[in-house]
């Protein structure tokens, strides 16, 4: 398992698209938003595997990156409870 931190920026997010498939489906993966467009996620896929799956719930010019998140981080004024899951995932390498 690994710790992966998800970053997005919607090009489109005032438009037509709809986001709201992409944001539950971090819910429904147990995911963590940290700020307006980040989020900390445990998978067992590899960065490219969640990267995949991830971009199928946003369009083509969405811009997306998904790179592991070491126990070598540091943050300040995340969004609340970013601290209790960080001790229930915490990062194994």
């Amino acid at each position: 398992m690994a710790i992966y931190l998800i970053a997005y920026d919607l090009r489109n997010e005032t438009g037509s698209h709809d986001y709201q498939p992409l944001w539950d489906r971090l819910e429904e993966l147990d995911c963590h938003k940290t700020q307006y467009s980040v989020w900390l996620g445990n998978f067992s896929n590899s960065a490219k595997e969640v990267h995949d799956h991830l971009k199928t719930y946003m369009d083509d010019d969405d811009r997306l990156m998904v790179s592991e998140f070491t126990k070598y981080h540091w943050y300040s004024n995340a969004i609340g409870g970013t601290n209790e899951w960080l001790k229930k995932n915490p990062p194994q390498r």
